[in-house]
């Protein structure tokens, strides 16, 4: 199992509103952690011709291919939106898991998981999203505010069939000019968000792309592509280069020998067949002529991930992609390399190994968007974002700076002071040398994976550290409240003259005061929450999963899971048996059903009321009523925080807007 359903546009309203007014929080993530700027500090850059309010975002990855990715990534700071890659193929099958960040980052995935309508929806929701938290004011800032200032940039690939295909044609054209799909999503709406149907929301998603291709690609594909979306399509181009553009001596030498990963074992045929420098150089400054001939803008991305062998048992695939600390170095000597080139104002985004510490030098690079998937994916997640905006706080303080512009220029040696551009050119050419000295990037500050002790899962109690919670890039790990407790039980024995008769079962003992669950929608099984977890066996696999429908619950129907029928009632599957727990919330007495078997009432305290055989049952028949007690542990919890996220999603609770 492992396929991603997104949730309709008012079921994402209805959970913001009521999380953000009961808990200060949205999708789990509190107020305290939102980047909510800084006062005399102005972090805007210019992306092609648009403004965003800061020069940071999520990169094309787990962390941008569902709205609440998206939504999450703005509060974290995220300003430019790098959408998951699309493409013709989208029906893929990717091995599971699929990352592997336990220091430096390995990853088997490629591309987005959704069906390319699918895809389109998550992204006009998210756009959506946006403008009602800025129409509501809810964070504090009024609107209009250039806080707000948002560019959703499109990730495409991979090759030109794919990209010229009338469906992938039909995306870009629909992405671009939104208003159908904008006023279709408006229309899903129920009569209490008129308020959000009256809304004017700008239409025009995007209009800029960055090109991802296959390794291998040839150059004069890749050219080929680039004039095509600039040409069909309108559409300023960024090109992801691959780190093997450096060459395979250059790469094997900063990886072995100066880093010192030796157990990281390159792939040489890649470094063959991919893109070599020197054409790479001349094919960007052919575009460069052709896109201002048409008004548009193209630059160079640095970089993709780079192929490896696969040297360890997390996945099977016979290579996987490095990302994280090392790919930082490489990545950024192919950017400095290639702008050597290019000229100093040649654009330039960047996505590797990016942190809190090496962020504000990034942005002294004069690159923009510096984006982030790595490092989002450890303790923390989203939140970690607004300390890399408080990072570039600081450093600008300590120079003086209130701008961006201002920090590239104070940061620069003297003689290059004079404009932005061979002011950042200058600072890289002092930041860049100095990486494969810093221990930071090294191999032995990068070994050791998180702390796992001698435990394994089980449905329910664990640490409850919470750390599965935000490393999840969809918000798929959440916590019930359910007290800790230990309380007799009661199985109820059949005899044939209609009656139930009790018989005292095993104690029911909960530790601890919240239990973990999981959202099997949301939840792609990429593995990243069993990276953190100190227990073994995986959250996604171990822990109570809940399905937002019956379609999705009935799909997966091999595994054990929960979906709520009516807001006061759960179906479940354990142990390949079929369950159903209601409560009357006027009388607080339960329905039990082990379905087409029994038939219990209960009260509160779990007393018997009466019971009914739904087929014929052996008499002295045994009925085992732990799943009762199981699924009482899930339905009073989430019935007792209804403002969380995962509360209104799964029961399908409206919020007044």
């Amino acid at each position: 199992m492992a396929e991603l359903f997104g949730v309709d546009l008012g079921t994402h309203l209805a959970s913001i509103i009521a999380e953000y007014s009961s808990k200060e929080s949205i999708y789990g993530y509190p107020k305290r952690k939102f980047y909510l700027g800084f006062p005399g500090y102005d972090f805007s850059v210019q992306f092609h011709d648009k403004i965003a309010a800061t020069p940071l975002g999520p990169a094309s990855g787990p962390h941008t291919q569902l709205a609440q990715n998206i939504v999450l990534s703005f509060l974290g700071g995220g300003r430019i939106m790098e959408l998951k890659t699309v493409q013709i193929q989208d029906r893929l099958e990717i091995p599971r898991p699929c990352i592997d960040a336990r220091n430096v980052g390995f990853n088997v995935e490629w591309s987005q998981e959704l069906r390319l309508e699918d895809s389109l929806r998550e992204y006009v929701n998210a756009w959506i999203l946006l403008k009602v938290i800025e129409e509501t004011g809810m964070l504090g800032i009024p609107k209009g505010d250039p806080f707000y200032q948002t560019i959703f940039d499109i990730s495409v690939g991979y090759d030109l069939a794919g990209i010229s295909s009338p469906e992938v044609h039909d995306w870009l054209k629909r992405i671009r000019n939104a208003k159908a799909e904008i006023a279709a999503a408006k229309e899903t709406l129920p009569a209490e968000y008129d308020a959000v149907k009256n809304l004017d929301i700008d239409p025009h998603i995007a209009d800029s792309a960055t090109l991802s291709t296959f390794h291998g690609c040839p150059r004069d594909e890749i050219e080929a592509i680039v004039e095509h979306l600039i040409v069909e399509h309108k559409l300023h181009v960024i090109v992801k280069m691959n780190p093997t553009i450096l060459g395979y001596d250059f790469v094997q030498r900063t990886l072995h020998e100066e880093l010192g990963y030796t157990h990281i074992e390159l792939d040489r045929e890649a470094f063959e067949k991919d893109l070599q420098f020197g054409e790479g150089v001349e094919m960007m400054k052919r575009l460069q002529v052709f896109a201002e001939k048409h008004g548009k803008r193209v630059g160079a991305k640095f970089t993709n991930t780079l192929v490896v062998k696969n040297h360890d048992e997390i996945f099977q695939d016979p290579v996987m992609y490095l990302s994280g600390p090392p790919l930082h170095v490489i990545s950024m000597n192919a950017m400095h390399w290639f702008r050597s080139e290019m000229g100093d104002d040649f654009p330039i985004s960047f996505s590797a190994g990016i942190t809190r510490h090496n962020f504000p030098d990034a942005v002294q690079c004069n690159m923009k968007p510096v984006t982030v998937c790595t490092d989002l994916l450890k303790t923390g997640g989203y939140t970690r974002m607004s300390g890399y905006l408080k990072a570039l706080r600081d450093e600008m303080e300590k120079c003086g700076a209130k701008t961006v512009d201002d920090f590239i220029i104070r940061n620069a040696e003297a003689p290059y002071q004079a404009e932005v551009a061979r002011a950042g050119v200058s600072n890289e050419a002092r930041i860049v040398p100095a990486l494969v000295k810093d221990p930071r990037y090294h191999c032995n500050a990068n070994r050791k994976p998180p702390k796992k002790i001698d435990s394994y899962l089980q449905l329910f109690d664990c640490l409850t550290c919470n750390k599965c919670l935000p490393v999840c890039p969809n918000g798929a790990n959440f916590s019930i409240p359910a007290e800790a407790r230990s309380e007799a039980t009661f199985n109820y024995r059949y005899d044939q003259s209609g009656y139930f008769v009790p018989e005292q079962g095993e104690d029911f003992v909960l530790e601890k005061p919240a239990q973990i669950a999981n959202l099997a929608d949301f939840c792609n099984e990429c593995g990243d929450c069993d990276t953190y977890c100190p227990e073994y066996g995986g959250p996604f696999i171990e822990k109570p999963r809940f399905f937002f429908s019956k379609a999705s619950y009935e799909q997966f129907s091999k595994y054990d899971g929960f979906y709520f029928v009516d807001p006061h009632c759960i179906r479940g599957r354990m142990g390949g048996k079929e369950f159903l727990l209601a409560i009357n919330p006027d009388t607080r007495v339960y329905l039990w059903q082990e379905i087409g078997r029994i038939e219990f009432l209960l009260k509160e305290n779990h007393n018997f009321i009466s019971g009914i055989n739904l087929c014929e049952l052996p008499d002295r028949e045994l009925i085992d009523m732990r799943p009762y007690y199981h699924m009482r542990v899930l339905l009073d919890g989430i019935l007792k925080d209804p403002d969380a996220y995962t509360s209104v999603m799964l029961r399908g609770i409206r919020s007044q807007y």
